[in-house]
């Protein structure tokens, strides 16, 4: 009996999937930003995952071979939560600050990975590894300038997402790892969903206008929307589930190392899509901080790679 061979990879395809992946997010972050002005992020998070909904359940249904199951519903439950709980904090900071700060702060993710997989499940990290998290401290000192006169505590939102995705990407990779993609998505969707509803009817209840107009994303209650809005909402749902379903094939298909450091470009994307949309021209305290930190990811995930 021959074994089975296995699946080799496919380097360019990895890479295309990967920066055509990271640039649709940026797209769909540059998206949020726009809509915050119009919607509060509970009405987005419902609307949104009402229409992601359907697709998902319709693409695991007729998915070929047997139906996807869920391995661990608890786990599922905690990653979908962490991955709500980024999304909150990174979502609640773009109204505030420009989108290429924003891009940078939670770009600090691998950095946070491999000090919790440090600490936490024991792996070792080289010296090189080390200089490198210390260079992408320094990167996020640099673009954030605590106590600068232009220092809010909004751009600690990005950061705080940083650390909330590295703890699901650390339980992505030892409890969910063998769960389907699609079933991955369908949770946080879900999340995503009881998210808004709940905090919609708590906003309805509790707010007053005093919150409302100081964070109007946050607090604000449901506003009417016109057919552009609803047609920009409809996109950010597509197109989140594009990203989702790129990045997981990129990682399936080539080496995460290789992919990672190509993750990257969303910094770029990130610079682009504020300047085309927003005006948002980064100065070069900013500039010299992304660049610490691109190169901080490069030598941690080159440390890391297997």
């Amino acid at each position: 009996m021959k074994a089975t061979a296995e699946p080799q990879d496919n380097i360019l395809q990895g890479i295309s999937l990967i920066v055509g992946a990271v640039f649709l997010l940026a797209l769909t972050d540059a998206l949020v930003k726009y809509l915050s002005a119009s919607m509060s992020l509970w009405q987005l998070y419902v609307i949104a995952s009402t229409l992601s909904l359907p697709i998902l359940f319709g693409l695991i249904i007729g998915h070929s071979g047997p139906r996807p199951k869920v391995k661990s519903r608890r786990w599922v439950a905690i990653r979908s939560l962490l991955l709500l709980l980024m999304w909150i904090a990174y979502y609640a900071a773009l109204p505030l600050i420009p989108l290429s700060v924003a891009a940078v702060a939670i770009y600090t993710t691998p950095l946070f990975i491999a000090v919790l997989a440090a600490f936490g499940a024991g792996e070792h990290l080289s010296r090189q590894a080390w200089l490198g998290i210390l260079c992408g401290f320094l990167g996020v000192v640099v673009v954030l300038r605590p106590g600068g006169d232009t220092f809010t505590p909004a751009t600690l939102l990005p950061v705080l997402a940083a650390l909330f995705y590295a703890l699901a990407m650390l339980v992505t990779r030892h409890h969910c790892q063998k769960e389907h993609p699609l079933l991955l998505t369908l949770g946080l969707n879900l999340a995503f969903l009881a998210a808004g509803g709940f905090f919609s009817v708590l906003v309805a209840i509790n707010s007053t206008a005093t919150l409302a107009e100081r964070a109007p994303f946050l607090f604000a209650g449901w506003q009417p929307l016109d057919a552009k809005a609803l047609l920009i909402v409809s996109a950010y749902a597509l197109l989140l589930i594009i990203v989702n379903t790129g990045v997981a094939r990129a990682y399936q298909i080539a080496p995460s190392a290789l992919i990672g450091t190509f993750d990257y470009a969303y910094l770029i994307f990130a610079s682009l899509w504020g300047y085309l949309l927003f005006s948002e021209v980064p100065d070069a305290m900013t500039w010299l901080g992304m660049g610490m930190i691109l190169i901080a990811g490069v030598m941690v995930l080159r440390q890391r790679r297997s």
